[in-house]
């Protein structure tokens, strides 16, 4: 038995000319924009809020690494002495929360972001981009492939 096409990735494509649920009040032109308009909200909305995300986990990593430095500072020094004191120990026991919460935060902040790029909809303005632009300007295009009774002149061999 072979297996169907899959089209589910077609499913989050928002196109505004197909739309049927125009109001009968509100000519169709005037729709579209207020649809285009709504549509360019969102996408500035959530591209502010993936921008503070990015944010707050960078700043969740600096602190990361912060601790990891203090931890490993702290047991290299523990396995050279045997005197623990209390303070130390309750100073490390905080750490290690505060790094797990770390750590914490930023899977949920992954987690948003994969969301977010997961439910995105896709439209004529975010679809497709330009990757190169370029221009080819011909080399041969002062030369005439014809004479001038007409008749198709030889091709010359490079």
């Amino acid at each position: 038995m072979t297996k169907g096409f899959d089209y589910s990735k077609w499913d989050n494509i928002e196109l505004s000319d197909d739309e049927d649920d125009v109001h009968p009040n509100i000519d169709k032109d005037s729709w579209f924009r207020m649809k285009h308009r709504s549509r360019v909200e969102r996408e500035e909305r959530e591209e502010k809020d993936k921008k503070k995300i990015k944010a707050e986990m960078a700043k969740a990593n600096l602190r990361i690494k912060e601790i990891n430095k203090i931890l490993s500072k702290a047991s290299a020094a523990n396995d050279g002495s045997d005197s623990d004191s209390d303070d130390d120990l309750e100073d490390l026991d905080g750490l290690r929360s505060e790094l797990k919460a770390h750590q914490n935060a930023n899977a949920d902040n992954q987690a948003k972001l994969d969301n977010y790029e997961k439910n995105k909809k896709w439209n004529v303005d975010n679809m497709c981009h330009v990757v190169e632009e370029r221009t080819i300007v011909n080399a041969n295009v002062g030369e005439s492939k014809f004479t001038e009774a007409g008749f198709a002149l030889p091709r010359r061999r490079r």
